[in-house]
């Protein structure tokens, strides 16, 4: 199979990575034009790329969610928290939010552990 070939689906069509990598260059000369036309663009506007992961998790999560005859499942929920943690890292950092760190991560490790044990309940 050529390297051609390689980046199209069984269908013949691309995969999304074409077309995510259009939209990130749009996305980035855009920023650029509003900075030297003199409009105030956030400091911070780096972090609308970790969105770029987040709606690939929420993406999965939805597969998942189609997958199961669109009830809630185990195969949703660690898409579906990925999603949701890079969804709330984008806001802090994108309005530059001043969060306390030292409770924020145990908070997290927390929650993990907590779904990690409902996760291996169900599965029994």
């Amino acid at each position: 199979m050529s390297d051609n070939q390689s980046d199209r689906d069984v269908d013949g069509s691309r995969g999304p990575g074409a077309w995510i990598a259009a939209l990130i260059l749009i996305a980035v000369g855009v920023v650029f034009l509003f900075q030297n036309m003199g409009y105030a663009i956030p400091g911070n506007w780096w972090a609308l790329f970790i969105l770029i992961p987040a709606l690939y998790a929420f993406a999965s999560a939805w597969k998942a969610y189609e997958a199961n005859a669109r009830q809630f499942g185990g195969a949703m929920v660690g898409p579906l928290i990925t999603g949701i943690v890079l969804v709330a890292l984008t806001v802090m950092f994108l309005f530059d939010l001043d969060v306390d760190w030292n409770l924020i991560w145990p908070a997290v490790l927390i929650i993990i552990g907590v779904l990690a044990l409902g996760r291996a309940y169900t599965r029994r």
